[in-house]
């Protein structure tokens, strides 16, 4: 209700009482002043009060409070049911005691790494003492929002980006608890205060989506260099237990796919294996451990000028072993050449 409409009230209550008296002392002037006339002015008068009796009687619902003043000074508060006004003398203000639901326009707010941002919240209250949500704020729905769109800067402005993105629940009681301070003065009640959307520069998203990009390659990576581990490892251990047979069959195996190819020749390193084979049964050490033993030896050699065939002789000569004679009973070389076969066409 606006701070006029009392001086309204009074005024009309004057005008009618003006009326009554004015329309009388015509009618006795003009000697017409009789039970008719009288009746008349009455009728008159009473409609001009009926007319605005909806200003008088009111009938208040379960969810609603209605603020009486007398003169200007509060009276009761009453409802909710039926609510009769002194006409001209009082005035009344209804109070929704339900649930508000109030939007605060999106604003731009400045992080502490000064980085700008939109937000936008919803408020959540509803009038607790409708006496003090009458007298002591002029209207609690704009105070709310002005004081929660003010604090939204505030807060922000404590928080970095990545802060203010990751704990926006903090966000959200910093703002209910400071707003539910100031409110309990007006009579109001806050429930919840809740940030809707935070908008960000297109820039930030874009170094966002990199950042996330990256750190997903660099997982990939990571689980390919752990997968290429546990495949050696696993390579190692296989390769302990093979004996000269399944050797033999893998070579053949080899060749056969190589074959495949557009290669002209095959390096076939036998001596080297069966080598390995001996020094691992007389031993007794991993098939793996004897083959880099023979491998470095026969390296050593090889790097110092020897022959394949004489650096071979000479490891097996350091170990104490004799090296299978060779089947047609004449000495080859230490690599064998497998030429394949044409492919038709």
């Amino acid at each position: 209700m606006s701070s006029t409409e009392p001086e309204k009230r009074v005024a009309l209550l004057f005008t009618i009482i003006a009326f009554v008296v004015l329309a009388l002392a015509g009618l006795w002037y003009l000697d017409y002043l009789n039970a008719t006339a009288i009746l008349v002015v009455i009728l008159v008068a009473l409609v001009l009060v009926y007319t605005q009796s909806g200003k008088f009687f009111a009938q208040v619902e379960e969810f609603e409070k209605v603020v009486v003043f007398r003169f200007g000074k509060f009276v009761k508060v009453a409802g909710p049911g039926w609510v009769f006004i002194i006409p001209f003398i009082e005035t009344m203000i209804r109070i929704d005691q339900r649930i508000h639901t109030i939007d605060v326009k999106p604003q731009d707010v400045i992080t502490k790494d000064n980085i700008k941002v939109k937000m936008d919240a919803v408020i959540y209250l509803r009038v607790k003492d409708p006496k003090m949500a009458i007298i002591a704020v002029e209207d609690y729905h704009r105070a709310a929002v002005t004081f929660v769109q003010a604090h939204m800067r505030d807060i922000a402005g404590t928080m970095p980006l990545t802060d203010l993105i990751s704990n926006i629940e903090k966000f959200n009681y910093e703002l209910k608890k400071d707003l539910a301070e100031i409110a309990e003065q007006w009579g109001v009640l806050v429930d919840k205060v809740e940030i809707q959307t935070i908008e960000l520069p297109p820039e930030i998203i874009a170094a966002m989506s990199e950042r996330k990009a990256a750190e997903q390659k660099k997982l990939a990576m990571v689980e390919k260099a752990e997968a290429r581990k546990l495949y050696i490892e696993a390579l190692q251990k296989a390769a302990g237990q093979l004996t000269s047979p399944s050797l033999q069959y893998l070579y053949l195996q080899s060749l056969q796919k190589i074959a495949e190819g557009k290669s002209s020749k095959i390096i076939f390193p036998m001596e080297l294996s069966r080598l390995a084979e001996g020094i691992s049964n007389r031993l007794g050490k991993p098939y793996s451990e004897a083959q880099s033993e023979v491998l470095q030896k026969y390296r050593e050699l090889t790097g110092k000028g020897e022959a394949p065939r004489q650096a071979v002789r000479d490891v097996a000569k350091e170990e104490g072993l004799d090296l299978p004679e060779e089947p047609r009973g004449k000495e080859k070389p230490i690599s064998r050449y497998v030429k394949p076969k044409p492919k038709k066409r």
